[in-house]
């Protein structure tokens, strides 16, 4: 009995070894560097609209998705704070959404900071409703949503159009107070 115990242990430890020595890492001249990213500093109220938009807990408030967002409406990244309390996104959910979109396709997101269609990101295609995703259609081309989103792509956020969207996708629109959280 215990000469098989040693047989199975010595198989299994072959084939970790061997699984070891399969593995390769990258070539370290092969790797992405982002060349261009959209403006950190303006990014803000994409945030919220995409915390509004698509961050619930059953969507990309859910840390098992690769799209990965926080904010006041969805997952907070504190675990002091509460849902709307505080009542904007803080910097710390800011800089986490965008380090998760800009970090999701990023090849893509340098293409499109530096001219390249947005329609070339997964993530605009799901929210056009272009490509299949789970939560549907979200916005269309050229709304304020998508000029929102794109215009922070391109260079140049347009916070009227962010604040529209984030408007028109809160219940009670201009009363909610997350509003105040996107300045024209």
């Amino acid at each position: 009995m215990r000469s098989r115990s040693m047989l199975v242990a010595c198989a299994i430890s072959g084939a970790l070894v061997s699984a070891a020595l399969g593995c390769s890492t990258p070539d370290s001249n092969g790797r992405f560097v982002q060349a261009k990213l959209p403006d950190e500093t303006t990014f803000a109220p994409v945030s919220i609209l995409l915390d509004v938009r698509c961050g619930s807990l059953d969507c990309h408030g859910n840390v098992a998705r690769n799209l990965r967002l926080y904010g006041s409406a969805g997952r907070r990244l504190s675990a002091s704070d509460q849902p709307f309390s505080p009542a904007c996104n803080t910097a710390s959910e800011v800089d986490q959404d965008f380090i998760s979109v800009v970090g999701l396709e990023p090849e893509q997101v340098s293409a499109v900071a530096s001219g390249a269609d947005p329609e070339t990101l997964t993530m605009m295609r799901k929210a056009r409703g272009t490509e299949a995703h789970k939560g549907e259609q979200i916005w269309s081309i050229g709304d304020d949503s998508d000029t929102c989103v794109t215009s922070w792509l391109e260079g140049s956020v347009d916070r009227s159009a962010c604040m529209r969207a984030v408007t028109a996708a809160l219940p009670n629109g201009a009363s909610n107070p997350l509003v105040g959280c996107v300045s024209p």
